[in-house]
């Protein structure tokens, strides 16, 4: 036994020194740089790029096959200038050698020094890399068969690189589409063997940067991996993303990546200034409160595989608000949402650009860029999903308890039924967007039951003139691709029901006393009502129907009942240009001194400053026929007594 295993030490010896001395001689006999030409011309041929060798190549042979070459450099595309489209400064590669007998691939290292790569996009939206993937001949590459000689897992599974580094390089990305340029320098990487038995370490760092807007902010990935080539895992269980006050934390396993990817773990990120992390990035972000967004957390779960990219357990902070909920996106031929959120509080205002100065009442509606409706992003999706908010504050309106359901399919939108309680009542709605035609469609069906007007509308910053309690019940439909556009074409009805408030702005009965002082002096004129501050008409009941029609609301019937004065009229509004042209025919109680005396009140200019004139034309007009409708009815009463006297006389005959 002893000498069989004797002779097979010695023909190992000896096959050891074979090897060596063969690698020695080729190290002596064969030049690398006696191939520089050919594979210049290889480059050439394969990619029209220009390929630059400097310096010569290095080869040795033991105890590793090992290649070391000093700057390359490739040239760019044609029309991205004469900067070349990658540089590196130098390159080292190892690979063990005594391995290769097992038909085993061990890369002792990979090295590169002052790696450069300068990418870039023209006006046009080609990239100075697209000739490098387009497919030979301009057709694309056979697809080989699954697990084709078992596939790419198992040529990865004999290969191995115990470390790899990348030093001292830079990236730059210059984008002529979008006028943007970026660049990440000081760019170093190193890893272990990613395919070993157990993770290994990978560390990345570089520092972003920009000169408009101005930009340097330090990048840092630490993390340990491990890929399985044979079972196509893969194992994350540490990873660790910094960038200025942003740590993001991640565990995330996965199955099958090269074939059909599988992945699941979670996310964690910790309370961080947002704000503050967006001026050094350079974006302009100016909230109306200068507190906003300078507490923002996140933790969630995650999984993504061929059918669905979801999130669950997902936890948001949000300064003092906090969201939960779950979200799911289908991959489909149109991805599909659904999502099922919930919030404590927030006050969207808060995180709101501060409102522009608003324009004087002389000025009338100030005029606003147009919010055009994203007709194709309504068309393209697919949703399902329910919001649930227990307190609200948005454009100046607060609610809570709300729901808000959303179902989005073949371009039509509904949202609703949805409710909510506010100012002391309820809201309950439907609306229904189809974007599936031509122009857009929409159908509105509102209610507001037992709510405070006035708060409810002063803090809608529409009118802040009005109090009492109202119910409110629209139905309307319009088309349009702006809001402009649905006002103009706005058409149905709408319902008030306002109980025991006040009109703001105007004193109906001092108006009326005013009015008929003036009487003698004004000979039919208009007079047009100055209210003072803190004017104002108290009612009982407010109610009207309102038709509109393309945008121009109509009413006859508006009642005012209140202890004092009484009003009836009609009239329309102009929802586009928010103005009012109304007739009132306002009659004041005996209790302010002239038993039922009418007067005739017209309404006009803007929603934000509504004009009062008294119409002394048609109390002229009143004046002038009543002496003759007395006189008419006295001729009645005497001749109604004439006949009653005739009747006796007979009757006693």
């Amino acid at each position: 036994m002893a000498k069989p295993l004797k002779i097979a030490t010695i023909i190992f010896g000896i096959v050891i020194a074979a090897i060596v001395v063969i690698a020695i001689a080729l190290t002596i006999l064969v030049d690398p740089n006696r191939y520089r030409d050919d594979i210049i011309r290889a480059v050439k041929t394969q990619t029209g790029r220009e390929l630059k060798i400097d310096g010569k190549l290095s080869l040795s042979l033991f105890p590793w096959i090992g290649l070391a070459t000093k700057r390359l450099e490739l040239s760019n595309a044609t029309g991205f200038g004469s900067q070349p489209f990658a540089v590196v400064d130098s390159t080292e590669t190892k690979v063990e050698l005594l391995p290769l007998l097992r038909k085993k691939i061990v890369v002792n290292a990979v090295r590169l020094n002052g790696l450069k790569l300068n990418l870039a996009r023209n006006a046009k939206g080609r990239t100075n890399w697209d000739d490098l993937t387009a497919p030979a001949n301009g057709k694309p590459a056979p697809k080989a068969a699954p697990n084709e000689s078992g596939g790419a897992g198992a040529a990865l599974a004999a290969f191995t690189i115990n470390r790899f580094e990348v030093r001292n390089s830079e990236f730059t990305w210059r984008d002529d589409a979008a006028n943007a340029q970026y660049a990440v320098r000081g760019l170093d990487l190193t890893s272990g063997n990613l395919l070993g038995s157990a993770p290994a370490p990978l560390k990345l760092a570089f520092n972003l940067e920009s000169k408009s807007p101005p930009i340097r902010e330090r990048v840092q990935l630490d993390a340990r991996l491990r890929f399985d080539a044979a079972t196509e895992a893969l194992d994350v269980p540490d990873l660790k993303l910094s960038l200025g006050d942003l740590r993001v934390q991640a565990r995330l396993s996965g199955g099958k990546m090269l074939s059909a990817p599988k992945l699941a773990g979670s996310v964690e990120i910790p309370a961080f200034d947002a704000r503050a992390l967006l001026q050094r990035l350079g974006i302009d972000y100016k909230p109306t409160e200068a507190n906003a967004l300078r507490k923002v957390a996140l933790s969630t779960k995650f999984s993504h595989d061929a059918t669905a990219s979801a999130l669950s357990d997902l936890r948001v902070t949000l300064d003092e608000t906090q969201i939960t909920g779950k979200f799911t996106q289908k991959h489909q031929s149109a991805p599909s949402y659904s999502f099922d959120v919930g919030i404590d509080a927030i006050d969207v205002d808060r995180y709101l650009p501060p409102p522009t100065k608003e324009p004087t009442k002389k000025e009338g509606p100030k005029p606003q860029a147009a919010a055009v409706i994203p007709v194709a992003l309504l068309r393209n999706t697919e949703a399902d999903g329910r919001l649930r908010i227990q307190k609200l504050k948005a454009f100046g309106i607060r609610s809570e308890q709300i729901t808000i359901m959303v179902a989005a399919h073949g371009g039509k939108i509904v949202l609703g039924p949805n409710q909510a309680k506010l100012y002391g009542g309820s809201y309950a709605g439907r609306t229904v967007i189809d974007a599936s035609t031509a122009t857009p469609r929409f159908q509105f069906e509102e209610k507001l039951a037992g709510v405070q007007i006035g708060p409810f509308l002063k803090d809608a910053d529409v009118f802040d003139r009005y109090s009492g309690t109202g119910n409110v019940d629209l139905k309307l439909s319009a088309q349009g691709f702006d809001a402009a556009q649905i006002k103009r074409t706005l058409n149905g009805t709408a319902a008030i029901d306002f109980r025991d408030g006040t009109i703001q702005g105007v004193n109906l009965q001092k108006t009326m006393q005013q009015a008929r002082a003036a009487y003698d002096q004004v000979r039919g004129k208009e007079v047009r009502a100055k209210p003072d501050a803190g004017d104002e008409t108290a009612f009982r009941s407010l109610t009207a129907t309102v038709r509109v029609t393309d945008g121009l609301a109509r009413n006859d019937d508006l009642k005012l009942d209140g202890p004092v004065v009484r009003a009836s009229g009609g009239g329309t509004a102009n929802l586009a240009q928010e103005t009012i042209d109304y007739r009132l025919q306002v009659t004041v109680a005996e209790a302010a001194g002239r038993a039922g005396a009418t007067l005739p009140l017209r309404i006009g200019g803007t929603f934000a400053a509504p004009e009062y004139r008294v119409d002394f034309s048609a109390l002229l007009k009143e004046k002038a026929t009543k002496p003759l409708e007395q006189k008419l009815e006295q001729k009645k009463g005497e001749a109604a007594d004439k006949l009653r006297n005739r009747l006796l006389d007979k009757l006693r005959r």
